[in-house]
């Protein structure tokens, strides 16, 4: 049972690791003494088993650390789920999609002041949001909503969940005149260029 414990209370520190009287105080054990034996314990009996992942101690400070073989897989998950983060503006424009859809591009830029149409595109790459229609407007615009991947993403159940704007709902479609200084989610407009791309030292385009 000890084992357990100790290997549920490695996992939730983390980063941070777990200590010798940390376990003390959590245990209720009687000296740090016993606990650090405990936690030494674990280590050789855990590293035994060879799994992804191995207890290393620094400075009796106990922590789960990925084994040095598979590496080169992290790297490329950790790569692969970067590309799937949402720069602000990327946020921004979803939630706008959220609140309005079905929504033009055009509409978009409009209540954000700057052309989106290279976001649009990486959210329907990410499958944030999706094409959903055809406006009867001159031109024909493609009309697009969120998908399931919205919620997922946000972690949110409904759209009840967003915070809520009035200044927002209170927009009109046929307004000349908008609020530019809209700020959905408390994104940062200096992270687009005129494309409405981020930019970003790394050189992504979100």
């Amino acid at each position: 049972m000890h084992n357990k414990i100790i290997e549920a209370l490695l996992f939730v520190q983390g980063s941070e690791g777990l200590s010798s009287e940390q376990l003390k105080n959590i245990m209720k054990l009687n000296t740090v003494q016993e606990a650090r034996r405990m936690l030494k314990d674990f280590k050789e009996f855990f590293n035994k088993l060879e799994r992804g992942i191995k207890v290393h101690e620094f400075n009796d400070v106990y922590k789960f650390l990925t084994i040095e073989s598979v590496k080169d897989y992290i790297s490329e998950m950790v790569t692969i789920t970067r590309k799937q983060r949402l720069s602000n503006a990327a946020i921004e424009v979803a939630g706008i999609v959220a609140y309005k859809q079905p929504v033009t591009r055009s509409m978009i830029s409009n209540i954000r002041g700057v052309v989106s149409d290279g976001i649009v595109a990486s959210l329907l790459e990410k499958g944030i949001i999706e094409e959903v229609g055809i406006a009867s407007t001159p031109g024909n615009p493609i009309l697009y909503g969120i998908t399931n991947k919205f919620y997922d993403y946000f972690k949110i159940k409904s759209l009840g969940e967003l915070p809520q704007f009035p200044e927002f709902s209170s927009y009109s479609d046929e307004d000349e005149e908008y609020d530019k200084d809209f700020n959905l989610f408390d994104s940062q407009r200096s992270d687009t260029n005129n494309d409405g791309i981020l930019i970003s030292e790394e050189g992504d385009n979100d």
